[in-house]
């Protein structure tokens, strides 16, 4: 049983903290211009999530509205913003959590 409750914990921490966002990316424009996109696609890919579980103990539920990882990235791309190891953007100070 304990397994179990760890298996379903790793999951929702998984589901709830999202998926690291690369921090550098290219694209054209300035930073201003990047952190705009950014926003716009924030506010394009965003949805509601949910998830929970239950236990002897009680129940715990968390609900938020986030975007998901993968449209967050194909709205960059579709805007000319690419992930890059070396990108003239740096991202870090803008962090997005995301959903898988």
């Amino acid at each position: 049983m304990r397994s179990v409750q760890m298996t379903v914990l790793l999951a929702m921490t998984v589901i709830v903290a999202g998926c690291a966002v690369p921090p550098k990316f290219d694209g054209p424009g300035s930073f201003q211009d990047f952190a705009n996109v950014r926003y716009q696609c924030i506010q394009e890919t965003s949805a509601r999530t949910s998830s929970g579980s239950a236990n002897q103990y009680g129940a715990y539920t968390t609900s938020a509205v986030m975007p998901s990882c993968s449209a967050f990235q194909a709205c960059l791309a579709s805007k000319g913003y690419y992930a890059q190891p070396n990108g003239k953007f740096d991202s870090a100070s803008i962090p997005v959590k995301c959903s898988r």
